[in-house]
């Protein structure tokens, strides 16, 4: 190399480097693991599976996190609460049928069971503990898709089940040099602080004083049901002081740093399989102080427990950095947070392999995961979090919303009607004729593709350059990709008639619901690749699928479960299972053309 070249070539590793330094306060995905978010694809509790999750502490401060597990058709939240790290904690917990936790009664009920010790508020497994057992025993909840809250799916609590989890950062917890009125009998504060950080910290095993959180979060109410502020703790206060009462807390907490980790492992002790895989890790979530939406101090966003924030919406960072095909690394700008962390899912294709032997009696199931389709697609998810245009003030069409003025001009409190449209990338409302229409396109080992039995002749010839005009189309030599329905947050594609984590149907014939799609027909073992390019409309016209960026597709994420029965063991009674788990293999376009809004 001549010393020009060298020194170009230092160069660009210097501006490549500068590059990789201008993502501390954008949204990227951590290729080394650790971050401010983790993203877990998938668990499941049916069909004997149990999941078992952890998370991991790396830094040396106590750290408040949102555990939030969803549902997969909408994701709805079934549970959460708020987790309280010490540091260097790990905390773990397992997602297992009420059945087969040992409660017959609670069959086909979700249920967090926690053997961890770590603060929690509600402190579930000290609960759990003072009613005899050896473990924290939490049901998961439908309220959030039955009743005033049913969406177009099953209100089952089964249907929760299947699903998809966030852990989000919400700040580092520290002892607050602010005193409180630790009798509260409303005189000087006596000389007690807040040490919140002491209080979550293992001493032999066991938090110092989980019960201290408890109490900052406990609401007071007076006789007559009001709100009773001096006797609530100083975080309801704090929240209560916030927009709608869920605003967030201040005292004994500061910005995020970061460092966490986790993975999950789908278990099924009657079949004897394990499969396993790491969380997808967010950093830059929390912006630089001073940076982001007005409405986010960017101290930390530690909110109240018994609500959907902090949500993945609730970030400082409108930057997202994406890392193309050829290692190109691009930062871009948003309107919204949630934009920023979907740029760092958004994939124009997916790719990933499958075996179904006969012989080996083999199944594959692809999981695909929208983590953050709701915001997209859901008009109660999109009202809630606000996304809309200036309230609005003016008609037209703005981010989720359409709004005209109504017929009554004098009515100044809501001159406007707004209904809810679509977000782009997404194409289809929940509840819409449609959903998002997918092509899927599968090859064997030898390259050969999936020819329909109907059509003579089972191979494309080669032809020379330049080739002859082609009059035919794809249909003519049955290679045509197959084109499907993706509708939920988490969609599970199982490659022929082996089951590998039992996903469940509600309801039967036309109506049936469900997470799972069949892929038939395909080669004994290959590889398939999913286009997410475009949609389609009821009348079969493609609908391009872009962000306000440019970033071509839609935000996914997942893997493929291989699982091999072989029977039993030497005519035993233990089966000799086999199971691999593989992530996503999955590609990045950016156009620069003109984007929906």
């Amino acid at each position: 190399m001549t010393r020009k070249n060298l020194t170009a070539a230092i160069l660009a590793g210097l501006a490549g480097t500068a590059g990789l330094a201008g993502t501390a306060h954008a949204v990227n995905m951590n290729p080394d693991g650790t971050g401010e978010v983790l993203l877990y694809p998938y668990y499941t509790t049916n069909d004997g599976n149990q999941t078992l999750i952890s998370v991991v502490n790396t830094t040396d401060e106590a750290k408040a996190v949102k555990v939030r597990f969803l549902e997969g058709f909408n994701s709805r939240e079934v549970l959460d609460f708020n987790l309280y790290l010490s540091p260097e904690d790990v905390w773990v917990a397992a997602i297992v049928d009420g059945g087969d936790a040992g409660y017959p009664d609670q069959e086909g009920v979700p249920h967090l069971l926690i053997p961890d010790t770590s603060c929690t508020v509600p402190y579930l497994y000290g609960m759990g503990v003072d009613a005899g057992l050896p473990f924290g025993l939490q049901a998961f909840l439908n309220y959030a898709y039955s009743g005033d809250n049913a969406d177009v799916h099953t209100d089952s609590i089964e249907r929760a089940g299947e699903g998809h989890i966030e852990m989000i950062e919400m700040g580092t917890i520290v002892d607050s040099g602010i005193f409180w009125d630790d009798d509260k009998d409303g005189d000087t504060p006596d000389v007690d602080k807040y040490p919140v950080a002491t209080a979550v910290t293992h001493v032999d095993g066991m938090p110092a004083d989980c019960m201290l959180l408890t109490e900052m979060w406990t609401e007071a109410i007076n006789n007559d049901g009001t709100y009773d502020a001096a006797n609530s703790g100083i975080w309801v206060q704090e929240a209560v002081a916030g927009a709608d009462g869920n605003g967030e807390v201040m005292t004994a907490t500061k910005a995020n740093s970061g460092g966490l980790f986790g993975g999950a492992a789908i278990v099924n002790a009657n079949n004897g399989t394990m499969f396993s895989y790491d969380a997808k890790a967010l950093q830059g979530f929390e912006a630089a102080p001073g940076t982001g939406p007005a409405s986010n101090t960017q101290d930390g966003v530690h909110f109240r427990p018994g609500t959907i924030y902090p949500s993945l919406n609730s970030g400082g960072a409108l930057d997202a950095t994406v890392f193309q095909d050829g290692g190109v690394t691009t930062t871009l700008s948003y309107t919204f947070p949630v934009d920023a962390v979907s740029a760092v899912f958004m994939h124009d294709k997916v790719m990933n392999e499958y075996v179904v032997q006969e012989d080996l009696n083999a199944g594959t199931e692809w999981v695909l995961t929208f983590p953050t389709r709701n915001f997209y697609v859901d008009a109660d998810r999109m009202e809630f979090e606000g996304f809309i245009d200036a309230a609005p003030t003016e008609t037209g069409t703005g981010n989720g919303w359409s709004c005209t003025a109504v017929v009554d001009p004098a009515d100044d409190e809501d001159p406007y009607t707004c209904v809810p449209i679509v977000r782009a990338p997404f194409t289809a409302l929940l509840g819409a004729e449609l959903c998002e229409v997918v092509s899927l396109q599968t090859w064997d080992r030898e390259e050969l593709t999936y020819v329909a039995p109907s059509i003579p002749g089972d191979t494309l010839p080669p032809v020379v350059s330049p080739a002859p005009p082609q009059e035919f189309t794809c249909e003519d030599f049955g290679t045509c990709p197959t084109f499907f329905d993706l509708c939920n947050e988490v969609n599970v594609l199982r490659f022929g008639e082996n089951s590998v984590f039992g996903t469940p149907s509600f309801g039967e014939g036309d109506d049936a619901d469900s997470l799972l799609l069949s892929v038939e027909d395909e080669f004994d073992a290959g590889w398939g690749r999913i286009n997410l390019e475009n949609g389609k409309d009821k009348n079969d016209n493609d609908l391009p699928r872009k962000d306000s960026a440019g970033l071509v597709g839609l935000p996914v994420t997942g893997f493929a479960a291989y699982e091999y029965e072989n029977g039993y063991l030497d005519g035993g009674s233990v089966k000799a299972n086999y199971g691999g788990l593989f992530g996503h293999k999955t590609s990045v376009l950016l156009s620069t053309a003109s984007t929906a809004p």
